[in-house]
């Protein structure tokens, strides 16, 4: 009866262990730069640029928040309407990184004074440098002043890395 019971706690313990595989968990980056520029005639905006995930496994996905601040000395609000991978980097042997890139919470619009977030959400997977296994997601903001309608474009980095790589 001893031996049962024993084999029943095994048993139940093992039904509690998550089934999701390790590569499948998100890897949430970590904002590392941010840029401040005159978007637009009277227009400054300052945004997380560059995003650093490390020891991310080879292949996965990713998940960003982008938090875009308008001076309040803005002459205008600006509206985010979209975002797009632009290309990834590096090419080692000619072959780049595969990923994807998509925007929630867009469109986005940001009067002088305020911030405002979005988040980008994508998969990814590593190529073999010198330096570790790397990707480096180059993505696009689009965005328009809203009173205006010129357009502007924000660049956006995602670095991921390797456990060991290095720069």
């Amino acid at each position: 009866m001893r031996t049962h019971l024993i084999v029943l706690a095994l048993f139940v313990g093992l039904l509690s262990i998550p089934s999701t595989p390790a590569f499948a968990q998100t890897q949430t980056c970590s904002p590392v730069d941010q840029s401040t520029e005159e978007v637009l005639p009277g227009v400054t905006l300052t945004y997380d640029s560059s995003f650093l995930c490390t020891d991310a496994p080879d292949t996965g996905s990713y998940s960003v928040t982008v938090t875009v601040s308008n001076a309040a000395s803005s002459s205008e609000a600006v509206r985010i309407e979209s975002l797009e991978l632009s290309h990834t980097t590096p090419r080692p042997r000619g072959r780049a990184p595969s990923a994807s890139a998509d925007a929630s919470g867009l469109p986005l619009t940001i009067a002088p004074g305020e911030s405002a977030s979005f988040t980008v959400s994508g998969s990814y997977q590593l190529v073999t440098t010198d330096e570790g296994k790397k990707a480096n997601l180059h993505l696009r903001a689009n965005g328009v002043g809203v009173s205006t309608n010129l357009p502007f474009q924000l660049g956006i980095n995602v670095l991921l890395r390797g456990l060991g790589a290095t720069e």
